[in-house]
């Protein structure tokens, strides 16, 4: 699929200055026009006592009229033009106005397999009761991409540095940002970040909850609106139910999801063809492709069975024969489904990963992954069979070479029903984290 043509963005210069501003060249129109008015007055004198005095006097002022209309009308005239073009720009980040749904925009969801600025950790209330989690997370990705970990406050922002310094990591292992939410989960909630040409972008914030929910998750639904604010982006809302984990892009116009996300809009009174006009005007998704979720997994989402690491290249699980054969029979549909879909680069070629035994009613997976900039981070789970995990692991060994694949053990995250991609956010590579940065702590200097 061909990528659109980047659309040109009108842009504050910050250099506008109105024409009364420029000096020198008033001053050689007053100097013109003083003389010709002079010159107006003596000629009133010498002629007005005369038969056609009053005559030639309204002549001249006919004249002086027309010629102070020449030299002075056009430029005001410009600087009101130039007021009605100021008047669309903003001072800040660009901004954008709602398309109409027969005109996408220029614009795509990026893809995790590529180069991120930054990546945020949900640490929300959790610093103290699962420590090794995020000391881990932060060994290895050992600083290939800035780590911010959210919290809720300043107090458990420097308790999360103080971790990092106390088990000898450098300061910059994982730095820590105040941004308020009810849960952990920032994968979810957190609004998608995309661009509309070469180096400029807006964060598209969805709704997260339903109306019911909402009261319940004030904060999560916010997180989007401040990380805009500290990203210095636009923020755009969508009205459209979104949850990040229920998304994976392949950076070239598609997007997986299962039926969920089409289910829960559709009950907002959207019919399926409007809800592709707004994936397609706000999101620049082209094509969605509800794939079938797993049944009695209690998230419905696709990052549970599925992973993205090219624009044709899918990650799906696949359950042993012993095992649960009505979820074996929906993740073999879903392979098939892919593997027939064709991008700009060719079709889909899908690679089948194990996929962990249950845990009681708890999900486990080996999709869930955690991309950083070469790192790759795999879940991984004390009671599975060794065997299970290295060729788990081995698969994506050998589909991203040069990469490094470490696993993370997420055990305790099992029971609240997530795993590593479910607590993280990518910042793409085109977005400054300099507010970040500024904002975070500790602070740390350039040199280190």
């Amino acid at each position: 699929m061909s990528k659109k043509k980047a659309r040109s963005v009108s842009r504050s210069t910050g250099n506008y200055k109105p024409v009364a501003e420029k000096v020198p060249e008033e001053d050689f129109r007053k100097t013109q026009s003083t003389g010709f008015v002079k010159l107006s007055l003596r000629l009133v004198r010498d002629l007005f006592a005369k038969r056609y005095g009053f005559a030639v006097f309204a002549l001249m002022v006919f004249l002086s009229g027309s010629y102070w209309g020449s030299r002075y009308l056009l430029p005001v005239k410009q600087v009101m033009a130039g007021a009605e073009i100021a008047s669309t720009k903003s001072s800040g980040p660009p901004t954008r106005t709602s398309p109409t749904l027969s005109q996408p925009e220029d614009y795509f969801p990026a893809a995790e397999f590529r180069k991120q600025s930054a990546i945020l950790i949900g640490c929300q209330g959790r610093l103290h009761l699962t420590p090794k989690l995020y000391l881990d997370i932060a060994r290895a990705i050992n600083r290939r991409v800035p780590l911010f970990g959210v919290v809720n406050s300043q107090a458990q922002a420097k308790r999360g540095a103080e971790l990092m310094r106390s088990n000898g990591l450098p300061a910059d292992a994982m730095r820590f940002l105040v941004l308020p939410g009810n849960t952990m989960w920032i994968r979810d909630y957190a609004p998608c970040i995309v661009r509309y040409d070469d180096d400029t972008a807006v964060v598209v914030d969805g709704k997260y909850q339903t109306r019911d929910m909402r009261e319940d998750r004030k904060q999560d639904e916010l997180m989007g609106l401040e990380l805009a604010r500290l990203l210095g982006l636009p923020a755009r809302s969508v009205p459209l139910l979104l949850e990040g984990g229920n998304m994976l892009s392949n950076g070239d116009g598609m997007l997986f999801t299962t039926p969920k996300t089409l289910e829960l809009n559709q009950k907002e009174h959207y019919t399926q063809k409007q809800l592709m006009s707004m994936f397609d005007d706000y999101l620049g998704v082209r094509a969605v492709f509800a794939v079938g979720a797993l049944q009695e997994e209690p998230n419905g989402h696709v990052d549970m069975f599925m992973s993205m690491l090219g624009k044709n290249l899918a990650v799906v699980g696949e359950i042993t024969r012993s095992g649960d054969p009505e979820n074996r029979a929906v993740l073999d549909k879903n392979a098939e489904y892919i593997s027939k879909i064709t991008t700009s680069s060719g079709p889909i070629k899908v690679v089948r990963i194990p996929m962990p035994p249950r845990l009681g009613d708890d999900w486990r997976s080996y999709t869930n992954v955690i991309m950083a900039n070469g790192v790759l981070l795999m879940p991984s789970y004390a009671d599975v069979d060794p065997a299970i995990e290295d060729r788990a692991e081995a698969v994506y060994r050998s589909l991203l070479p040069g990469w490094s694949v470490k696993r993370i053990n997420c055990d305790k995250l099992v029971f609240d029903h997530g795993q590593l991609h479910c607590i993280s956010y990518h910042i793409p590579h085109f977005v400054s984290i300099k507010g970040l940065l500024d904002n975070a702590i500790p602070k740390v200097s350039k040199d280190g």
